[in-house]
């Protein structure tokens, strides 16, 4: 690559570096392992494979139906699904595929509110997945929790077709069980969009969804720890036949066979106990970030966590997610600045997410993240206009080194 691409590989190795120096705490983020990207980089990356495992539209397809049929199979058996589609280019792409298959024009969506931390492709206004189709969404109570009976209210008035949940910045486990007995109360259909927590509902940490709800999605990365540009979606088999043709031919063409090759990887690995083992320490490295944080001085958006992610609440302060990003950013942190719902009294509605899984891969421990939450109460209290203090950053960076992609992912 270097003798014909030395502009992008010089690039991509200066992205390397920076990553190495720099604390990784995206939410969605994390690291896929070395034989999912090595999967994908080989010579299916030139196979055309239009179509169905048994139902291509050309011939010399014997061994990607296998590897497709593969992926289905496993993905069927680790959530407890009737029906498996992974031929999703992303989460999103999924989500708008499945409300395109199980509803039609005209109908209406009950959904998780995106500032309640629900995701905008579940039918919010500047989203695809509103048009054609009436929206109204159901958010938190005032402690900032899941309000359940609020949406059991609109859910009788509304009468929804389909009822949409799962987070993208609410930080404690969703009740999906409840979720269905309300869906079951006004006849609507459950979708369930369990991108970010995936990983979890694989090793038992979480509630599995799968089974009761009619359709759900996870994207392939964040806590399943796979590649970026995937999704598996879920079903009754009832849908899986419309879920299918939404996705191919609807929304687009012929699915990366090097792309579900690695999916089929991906869906052995998390078998491991290995993996288990991550997602422990993933969710105890989140709440031990939590005690930082508190340690600092910070209230935490619905008072902490139950999953990988953290969001600290800056609502009585001067924040704001646009001067967030770079003042974390500048120290060698990465992760989002956001807006979180807005209460009486709040002098604005700005909130950080932080996630736990990229350094949790990285061999960091719940010392370090406690140490962590100390370090980012400190850039907090500095204020948005302080600039950066060198000595902080070089702290960050000192901790980034300490632990470095491992080399089972790099």
């Amino acid at each position: 690559m270097a003798e014909i691409g030395g502009d992008i590989d010089r690039l991509i190795q200066a992205d390397r570096d920076r990553e190495s120096r720099s604390i990784n705490m995206i939410a969605s983020g994390s690291y896929c392992p070395l034989a999912m990207r090595q999967a994908e980089g080989q010579h299916l990356v030139n196979k055309n494979a239009s179509g169905w495992p048994g139902r291509r539209t050309m011939a010399n397809c014997q061994e990607v139906d296998q590897i497709e049929q593969l992926a289905i199979d496993r993905a069927k058996s680790v959530f407890g699904s009737q029906a498996a589609n992974v031929q999703a280019l992303s989460s999103t792409l999924a989500n708008v595929a499945v409300l395109r298959a199980i509803m039609k024009p005209g109908e209406r969506l009950l959904s998780f509110d995106d500032r309640a931390g629900g995701h905008i492709s579940h039918g919010t206004a500047r989203h695809i997945t509103s048009a054609e189709r009436e929206v109204r969404s159901f958010g938190l109570t005032g402690d900032d929790r899941l309000d359940l009976e609020g949406a059991r209210r609109l859910a009788k008035e509304f009468q929804p077709k389909v009822i949409v949940a799962g987070a993208t910045s609410y930080p404690r486990a969703i009740d999906f069980r409840a979720l269905r007995e309300i869906a079951d109360e006004v006849g609507a259909l459950l979708f369930s969009d369990i991108a970010h927590v995936a990983g979890l509902v694989a090793v038992g940490l979480h509630d599995n969804p799968v089974p009761y709800s009619d359709v759900a999605t996870t994207s392939t990365q964040k806590t399943l720890c796979g590649p970026r540009s995937g999704a598996f979606t879920f079903s009754r088999s009832e849908f899986a036949a419309a879920i299918d043709e939404a996705i191919y031919p609807g929304l687009q063409g012929p699915a990366p066979m090097q792309l579900i090759a690695a999916r089929a990887i991906q869906l052995d690995l998390i078998t491991k106990p290995y993996f288990a083992s991550l997602m422990q320490a993933v969710v105890a490295n989140g709440k031990a970030l939590c005690e930082g944080l508190r340690e600092a001085g910070y209230d935490l958006f619905t008072g902490g966590t139950d999953t990988h992610m953290v969001v600290v609440d800056l609502r009585d302060s001067d924040w704001e997610p646009a001067t967030l990003v770079p003042a974390f950013g500048d120290h060698g942190i990465t992760g989002n600045g956001i807006r979180v719902p807005r209460r009486a009294g709040d002098r604005n509605d700005a909130a950080y997410r932080f996630g736990s899984t990229a350094m949790t891969i990285r061999g960091m421990d719940e010392a370090g993240f406690r140490t962590l939450g100390r370090l980012f109460g400190r850039i907090l209290g500095r204020g948005p206009n302080a600039g950066v203090d060198m000595g902080i950053a070089r702290e960050i960076e000192m901790l980034a080194l300490a632990h470095p992609v491992p080399s089972y992912v790099d």
